[in-house]
């Protein structure tokens, strides 16, 4: 029962802090410069307040990006979802050896104080999904099996 509690805690703290869409009105203007001028075919584009961050949504050749902004400018945090050929050689070579097996169906990095990490979804035959998270050397952080 107390584990349910906690459960049910936690989704009423996640849903009061979740984002909260913006017009783009509500949007500081050296933002939506910095934004326009960085990223020209940006297309579905949707600004939400998460925290105390401008968060863009956007596609750009065919690939979900999002950005957090603070409000001076600044990137704090930027995540884009890109190919398996896109990942760093050394994760292509720990998958290879780790995973044997798996391949790889989506990817994302995600980049924070000009550090990048990679999560990685991937797939082997219809039963098997695991989702790993790497850093740019091609060393597992976690790994979780969906």
């Amino acid at each position: 029962m107390k584990s349910l509690r906690i459960a049910a805690l936690a989704i009423f703290a996640t849903a009061a802090i979740s984002a909260q869409d913006l017009r783009m009105n509500e949007v500081p203007g050296n933002l939506i410069i910095d934004f326009q001028k960085n990223y020209k075919t940006a297309s579905d584009v949707e600004w939400e307040m998460e925290g105390e961050y401008y968060k863009v949504e956007f596609d750009l050749n065919r690939m979900d990006h999002e950005i957090w902004y603070a409000e001076s400018g600044e990137v704090v945090k930027s995540e884009k979802e890109i190919t398996a050929r896109n990942l760093p050689t050394a994760i292509l070579s720990t998958i290879k050896s780790k995973y044997a097996g798996f391949k790889v169906d989506e990817a994302e990095v995600t980049e924070i104080n000009n550090e990048k990490i990679y999560e990685v979804e991937l797939d082997k035959g219809w039963t098997e999904e695991l989702t790993v998270v790497f850093d740019e050397k091609g060393n597992v952080i976690s790994s979780t099996r969906d």
